[in-house]
């Protein structure tokens, strides 16, 4: 499978805890640090992380200098990636233990972001480079998504990835109407 920057998905195999029935204590999630996900509700902390980057990185790159309309691209795109990493917390919160707590059988390689190379900055961007980039990020999401429901080994953790390929979807289709409804400005 390719990403949506054209370079490869690296699925690998993940072997499960045969010991427990529990998954074991996932590290602290650091921002920008690869992914290494074990089970289904680390995909969705993960997710929620990269949202709430994705935000953080365009409110860092504003500046006084920044033009009217990439201005209020970027205040826009924020406030979006913001609520769609509460949104994710949501779905987190009300999952189904057993859909959560899931193991994921592959995970994802390191060329999905964001990880030990990758570096977001959207800096001395126009508004036209800003939403390629965040449409670029929000491909990928969709594809993880499209591959994680393909691989769900139970019933329930099927409905909690398609869910949130329902989520990355729509929340992309908005954000690409507001997009050109600011382009038409």
């Amino acid at each position: 499978t390719k990403g949506a920057l054209g370079r490869p998905l690296h699925l690998r195999k993940y072997q499960t805890c045969q010991a427990s029935g529990s998954p074991r204590l996932h590290p602290p999630i650091h921002r920008e640090t690869p992914m290494q996900t074990e089970t289904y509700d680390y995909l969705l902390q993960w997710t929620g992380d990269l949202h709430a980057i994705i935000a953080d990185r365009l409110e860092e790159a504003l500046t006084p200098e920044t033009d009217q309309r990439t201005r209020w691209l970027m205040e826009y795109i924020a406030g979006h990636e913001r609520e769609l990493a509460a949104t994710v917390r949501r779905y987190r919160e009300q999952a189904a233990e057993a859909a959560s707590r899931t193991w994921l059988y592959e995970h994802i390689g390191e060329d999905v972001p964001p990880n030990s190379r990758w570096v977001l900055h959207f800096d001395g961007l126009d508004a036209e480079q800003i939403s390629t980039k965040v449409f670029e990020l929000h491909g990928q999401l969709i594809e993880v998504y499209t591959s994680m429901k393909g691989r769900a080994p139970i019933p329930a953790a099927v409905e909690l990835m398609d869910n949130m390929l329902t989520l990355e979807e729509g929340a992309t289709r908005r954000l690409a109407e507001q997009c050109g409804r600011l382009n038409e400005l």
